[in-house]
């Protein structure tokens, strides 16, 4: 008999999410808001800053690259080349969130 249970898979939070510095520099910190009260920190410098950003970014970015790999598979399917490749790059990202 197959094992009925399954393992549960955390997921993250959905977007949108916010960034935003906050305190003056240089002892501030880069701030996400995930929604429901929920916030990554971090404390330092420019490049921070732009972590953050990249970080808010992510539920769209994870969005987009949904919609990329069915449209690679598509492409893929109807026989246009160069598209192979492609499509195992953006499964192989989507893998290391969706996993």
């Amino acid at each position: 008999m197959k094992n009925e249970t399954k393992e549960k898979r955390a997921t993250f939070t959905p977007g949108p999410w916010t960034s935003a510095w906050v305190g003056t520099k240089p002892h501030g910190s880069a701030v996400v808001w995930l929604g429901e009260n929920k916030r990554i920190e971090v404390t330092g410098t420019g490049r921070d800053i732009a972590n953050a950003r990249l970080i808010a970014a992510a539920p769209e970015l994870h969005a987009q690259a949904k919609i990329l790999e069915r449209l690679l598979t598509e492409l893929a399917m109807q026989g246009e080349t160069g598209t192979d490749e492609a499509l195992e790059e953006v499964r192989a990202v989507l893998a290391k969130v969706d996993a």
